[in-house]
């Protein structure tokens, strides 16, 4: 605090307090942006957990330049929900102007997956660039955890061994895994069929780019905020 002063401070509402019947506002609640921190915000569905999200995302965006260049928001956004602050909550400007905050866009960078783009656009919901996942960047347990595997599941061992004999190629994408899985004689065509059938799945996704394609590199993400 005698380091920054209020710099690097981002405000999250104010506490209450409760008297007999009566429950009243009572001091601002700022958190120290100025270092790291590991946060966990945890409530039961309809508390608020993707609005205090909001909240600090909506603070970070208001720091001065001389803090907010030195912080990078990124929020994966699995419901869709965050993109709204591109624009104005009018909704909300009397409540707002209660807490002496103005209603204003915010610089919300969207990116989409590059597979469901089109849609996005068809659907007139304001997007700003594509993502894609570049296969060769994963490695076996990597999609072991994404498709929810043990890693003794006999389809565990034959992606560990597919994905560790590609990657000696450096570029691949999920046809040649899907190709090889095909190609494989060590493994039960049952467990083959399992396999390949979770990669067909991941195709569908439209988060993984072909080889002949350059996926979205981590920096395109932060270096000006996205969602």
């Amino acid at each position: 605090k005698k380091k920054f002063g209020e710099s690097g401070l981002i405000y999250l509402g104010k506490g209450y307090v409760k008297m007999g019947q009566y429950t009243s506002l009572s001091n601002k609640i700022f958190m120290d942006v100025a270092r790291s921190h590991v946060v966990l915000v945890a409530g039961k569905r309809g508390s608020g957990k993707s609005y205090t999200l909001g909240v600090i995302a909506e603070e970070l965006s208001n720091l001065e330049k001389e803090a907010s260049q030195n912080i990078a928001s990124l929020i994966f956004d699995t419901m869709g929900i965050f993109w709204t602050m591109k624009f104005q909550n009018q909704k909300d400007r009397i409540l707002l102007g209660e807490w002496q905050l103005k209603s204003k866009n915010l610089p919300v960078k969207v990116f989409v997956p590059f597979g469901h783009y089109n849609t996005y656009l068809e659907n007139n919901i304001p997007i700003d660039e594509k993502f894609a996942l570049e296969v060769n960047e994963m490695n076996p347990e990597d999609w072991i955890l994404t498709f929810g595997l043990d890693i003794i599941n006999p389809v565990s061992v034959l992606i560990e061994r597919i994905i560790t004999g590609l990657r000696e190629e450096n570029n691949f994408d999920i046809n040649d895994i899907i190709s090889n899985l095909k190609k494989d004689t060590q493994t039960s065509q049952e467990i083959k069929n399992a396999t390949i059938g979770l990669f067909e799945a991941a195709k569908t996704w439209g988060v993984f780019s072909s080889k002949y394609e350059k996926g979205t590199q981590i920096k395109d993400l932060v270096s000006a905020g996205a969602t």
